[in-house]
């Protein structure tokens, strides 16, 4: 049997891992499974890794996924990526790949590992987001780095919703971006099902932060950082506030706010109407962050960049109305007045105003929750996408496994 090695250089999880391990789970019936990752990861990710039943092994060191301030942070962070993905290839190399090698990473900042990785096995990446507008210099230097990788015929690229695969397509060869399949970030409607259908799971977690019957909670997920739109929802969850006592609006981070964070958020003077509560405060299973979902009468996200959120697919699985910034691959999934609503991202007014209409049109928040619903269910299948992947493997390697 084949071996297939899934591998990433940095310490922060999320999405892109979710996705990777919902890939594992078909693929590990027909290849031998080992995921490479560094030493420090999170319990929660090695647990995840350990319920698969598959393999893991560690390498030291980790990128800096902040943005560097100066040029000795500038210099000592791209030091320090070079000596990771170094100790990153060496460790897959240690493995003897024999079949598929799966990182992430991207040639526009990661092309020698690739071009390494080529050496020894068929190579896929997974991209989520189109890159950030740049000069036209550096567009130049990405796209001749894509040109160089794209001559490695054992290299081969998913894109996890169309908004990517139609900037990234742009960038390869002809060859490579004919290539490309669309690999959705999905969900397992297995997971949700006995979730959505068990009500005592939502008053469960609504007791655990507080909220009383007749409030109205909206929740945000992921990392509290700016780009995920933190002072917009907050902004909004002010405006909004005046207008409607009964708001109340959470935040799941897996990190907690630093000092200067917990500042600014005790500006908009919310008090106990915002909780940010971190994942480690709801449990260590998949289970609990999806039961954590359905306290929710509204998902929000409020994203400047975003690919295709698995967090929004299972909530809007889940039932839950959803409200999002209207960034990238989003409207594959939260069509306008059809299946959720759609703001401009950064427009804190027209959030506020989101968040009361569907506070106060009950008709409407449910008609969006369920069409929501069966489009997620329908189109975002992450067992279909498995095996679209685990085709896609067996292709690449003339349809044998070993």
């Amino acid at each position: 049997m084949r071996q297939a090695i899934y591998a990433w250089d940095y310490l922060e999880w999320g999405g892109a891992q979710i996705h990777l391990f919902a890939i594992i789970r078909e693929v590990k019936k027909h290849f031998r499974v080992s995921v490479v990752l560094p030493t420090g990861s999170d319990p929660k990710v090695l647990k995840f890794i350990d319920d698969l039943g598959v393999e893991r092994h560690f390498f030291d060191g980790a990128i800096e996924t902040k943005p560097q301030v100066g040029i000795r942070g500038i210099i000592r962070s791209r030091v320090k990526k070079l000596r990771t993905e170094y100790r990153e290839m060496r460790k897959i190399a240690e493995l003897r790949p024999d079949g598929v090698i799966h990182l992430d990473l991207l040639p526009h900042y990661s092309l020698l590992p690739l071009m390494w990785a080529c050496l020894y096995a068929e190579v896929f990446i997974t991209s989520h987001n189109r890159m950030p507008e740049v000069g036209w210099l550096r567009e130049a230097v990405w796209k001749f780095k894509c040109s160089v990788i794209s001559r490695f015929r054992n290299f081969h690229v998913f894109c996890s919703n169309e908004d990517a695969r139609s900037y990234f397509a742009r960038q390869y060869s002809k060859r490579t971006a004919d290539d490309i399949q669309v690999t959705y970030t999905s969900m397992n409607p297995d997971e949700i099902a006995p979730i959505a259908e068990d009500r005592s799971i939502r008053q469960r977690y609504r007791n655990l932060v507080g909220l009383r019957a007749e409030e109205k909670a909206f929740l945000c997920v992921g990392n509290f950082i700016d780009r995920k739109g933190r002072w917009v929802f907050l902004e909004a969850a002010r405006l909004a506030a005046r207008e409607n006592v009964s708001l109340r609006f959470v935040w799941l981070s897996p990190l907690a706010a630093d000092e200067a964070a917990a500042e600014r958020i005790a500006s908009y003077r919310l008090g106990d109407r915002f909780r940010l509560v971190l994942s480690d405060e709801i449990g260590k299973e998949r289970k609990d962050v999806l039961g954590f979902f359905t306290l929710a009468d509204v998902f929000v996200l409020p994203s400047f960049i975003e690919g295709l959120p698995v967090a929004l697919l299972e909530a809007m699985a889940l039932g839950v109305p959803a409200i999002s910034a209207n960034v990238n691959a989003i409207p594959e999934a939260v069509m306008h007045e059809e299946t959720g609503l759609l703001v401009q991202p950064g427009d804190a007014d027209a959030l506020a105003k989101a968040m009361l209409r569907l506070a106060d049109d009950k008709k409407l928040a449910s008609q969006l929750a369920q069409a929501g619903k069966l489009h997620v269910i329908e189109h975002f299948d992450e067992r279909v996408v498995a095996c679209k992947v685990l085709a896609s493997y067996l292709a690449a390697l003339g349809n044998t496994t070993g």
